[in-house]
């Protein structure tokens, strides 16, 4: 299994409520890595933008029709999240 923390440690129980896990999966729809994302953009207006900005804040880069899934998300109105990167 591959895991990338990105600004963080370990991809483990962590005590900061600004990270939050984002599965990436490949344009084929299989699994492809997990990364620990800190939550930068807690009171942006759109739930999509915030994410997409974290996302790009660490450096994970957002490839054609890969899939995002973010189960628990940071963001003052959080609700799991699935996205397709732009084609």
């Amino acid at each position: 299994m591959c895991v990338a923390a990105v600004g963080s440690t370990e991809m483990g129980f962590s005590v900061d409520d600004t990270m939050y896990r984002v599965d990436k999966f490949k344009a084929s729809g299989k699994w492809y890595m997990t990364y620990a994302v800190r939550g930068r953009n807690y009171n942006e207006p759109d739930i999509f933008d915030a994410v997409r900005n974290d996302i790009m804040e660490a450096g994970i880069s957002l490839d054609r029709g890969e899939m995002f899934v973010i189960l628990e998300p940071y963001h003052k109105n959080a609700h799991p999240l699935m996205f397709k990167a732009a084609p």
